[in-house]
């Protein structure tokens, strides 16, 4: 059997990038271009400065979480027309000053609003859950008729046949789509730059990365030129992300959503075996991302995905009693700075003045499965990757190139096998030791939850990385893990200077918090990780609302 690949255009990258740059500037109107100044590090307030949203649209893209907004399209308080157009202007100027977006499917987004508003008026009822609501999709989720370059000039002006069905499925729940965001090339660095669309900026501080790969995602979410989106996690692509921009993600256990039809930089079929990517939703507040995963579960997706197994959304019964949490503060390599551990502290001393017990544990294993995981990540030397890329001549990003990942050696059947023997051992290994922190509770009952920092630093340097085995871990163990802000960088509590540093990769996070240089983070959000058992999502949720109740600024 011939090897399956990806329809490819055999032009120079060059002129494939010119190509699609002058396409996706032709898709935002005239009248809802803007001039603003780039040079302020914040353009969070640019939204209301310059001029291109009416009050109301203001309102719409202000106000609400998606979970409230629903709620008001399914009252008549808003049409989804009018919902809509103000989410396309809004991400129209987050396009134009952070570079966010991909593909833009306005005149598309427009029609679909105007159907559901035609069925509410003749039923009275919306279609389903998702009624009205515009969501944002990571370029790697295909649309059909539109392209999935995923920051591979090859894969220009090739639009997608079908739709991933996770995107049929919230089509069914009443969505509306209406952009794609901007990813890295090969989608495995921490940072969203690539050939084709450039680097894409956070709108909070212009010199910090907005990570990746979702980070064309976070980046609109942040600006509110969303308020719901689906990325994907495969090592920290929607938490890290999420993190580096103050707002909210899950990531599941593969089998909970739908990752169907899906567009990688691997070959086909390469995303069904090893270290398996998910679908994740990112959002303005936590119980957004609680909403979606519960409405898709309800539309059955194992009917319609192979690779999503019976999980129907099964709600806890009411707990009743304290919380057991597990607490991780040191990720065995690279000491964690000053305002991750005021924050975990600070979160830990009110969930236990709250009368929660926390446990303190080691990173079990953790050396053995960031070994493991990228074993399986470069398996096959990204030499599929590098094949698409000489289609067109196309140089490996900056990222790609100082991320020392690719290219690597290929590796043969027996060594994947091998790699799959280790993961299966550490899977075990990991299930016991969280059954025997029973022996530490004072109920006898294993933690709830596992509590720590989705990386050791702030959000850093734009280019500059730093390695962090919070993130990667459970996506080898395949445990969901949800992110939320926790507090902001306080240089009245945070101006400390660190002890020497344990080795190299700790050095350079040391160097992003040097004085003189940690002073430009005052204000940016810090945020923390909890994580649960393999597709346990719902009892994750339901410990997630006991904290949120604790701390008070949990959305």
């Amino acid at each position: 059997m011939k090897p399956v690949t990806f329809p490819v255009t055999r032009k120079p990258w060059t002129e494939l990038r010119d190509a699609k740059l002058a396409e996706r500037n032709t898709r935002i109107a005239e009248e809802w271009r803007i001039e603003f100044d780039p040079e302020p590090n914040n353009l969070m307030s640019l939204a209301h400065d310059c001029g291109l949203l009416t009050p109301r649209e203001l309102m719409i893209t202000d106000n609400y979480d998606a979970t409230s907004l629903l709620a008001e399209i399914a009252k008549g308080t808003y049409t989804s027309l009018e919902v809509t157009t103000a989410f396309c202007k809004r991400s129209a100027i987050a396009q134009q000053a952070l570079n966010c977006l991909t593909e833009i499917f306005y005149d598309a987004a427009i029609e679909r609003a105007k159907w559901l508003d035609e069925q509410f008026q003749k039923t009275g009822k919306t279609v389903g859950p998702l009624h009205g609501l515009p969501i944002c999709l990571k370029d790697s989720v295909n649309v059909a008729g539109y392209d999935s370059v995923v920051g591979i000039a090859a894969y220009s002006f090739q639009p997608e046949k079908e739709n991933s069905v996770i995107v049929d499925l919230m089509l069914k729940l009443g969505a509306v789509f209406y952009v794609k965001t901007n990813v890295p090339q090969s989608m495995m660095v921490p940072d969203t730059d690539n050939n084709i669309f450039g680097t894409t900026r956070n709108p909070i501080h212009k010199e910090i990365t907005a990570s990746g790969s979702s980070g064309g995602l976070a980046a609109l979410l942040k600006f509110r030129g969303s308020l719901l989106g689906i990325g994907t996690d495969v090592g920290g692509s929607i938490r890290v992300p999420a993190y580096s921009h103050g707002i909210y993600s899950i990531k599941p256990s593969s089998g909970r959503l739908p990752y169907h039809n899906m567009k990688g930089y691997l070959e086909p079929g390469a995303e069904t075996v090893g270290v398996l990517c998910v679908n994740a939703p990112m959002a303005v507040s936590y119980r957004d991302c609680e909403m979606l995963m519960r409405v898709i579960a309800e539309t059955e997706p194992w009917l319609y995905d192979p690779s999503c197994q019976y999980l129907p959304w099964i709600q806890p019964q009411p707990l009743n009693r304290n919380l057991s949490l597990g607490v991780i503060r040191f990720d065995g390599e690279v000491q964690t700075l000053p305002p991750i551990s005021r924050a975990l502290n600070e979160v830990c001393d009110k969930l236990e003045a709250a009368g929660h017990e926390i446990i303190e544990l080691e990173f079990y294993k953790f050396q053995d499965i960031s070994d493991n995981a990228v074993d399986f990540f470069t398996v096959d030397g990204g030499m599929f990757l590098k094949s698409q890329l000489d289609v067109t001549g196309e140089p490996w990003s900056t990222a790609v190139a100082n991320g020392g990942m690719y290219p690597c050696e290929k590796k043969g059947i027996s060594e994947f096998h091998a790699y799959s023997s280790v993961r299966a051992e550490l899977q075990r290994a990991w299930l016991k030791y969280w059954e025997e922190t029973g022996k530490k509770t004072k109920t006898g009952r294993p933690v709830d939850a596992l509590l720590l920092p989705i990386q050791s630093f702030p959000a850093r340097p734009d280019g500059f990385l730093i390695r962090s085995h919070f993130s990667r871990t459970w996506n080898l163990l395949d445990y969901p893990g949800i992110i939320f802000p926790a507090t902001t960088v306080d240089m009245e509590k945070d101006d400390i200077d660190m002890p020497a540093p344990l080795n190299d990769m700790d050095e350079k996070a040391q160097s992003t918090w040097a004085k003189g240089v940690r002073e430009r983070l005052q204000g940016f959000p810090i945020g923390l990780q909890l994580v649960g058992q393999r597709q346990m999502e719902p009892k994750l949720f339901q410990t997630m609302d006991v904290i949120a109740k604790v701390l008070g600024n949990v959305q």
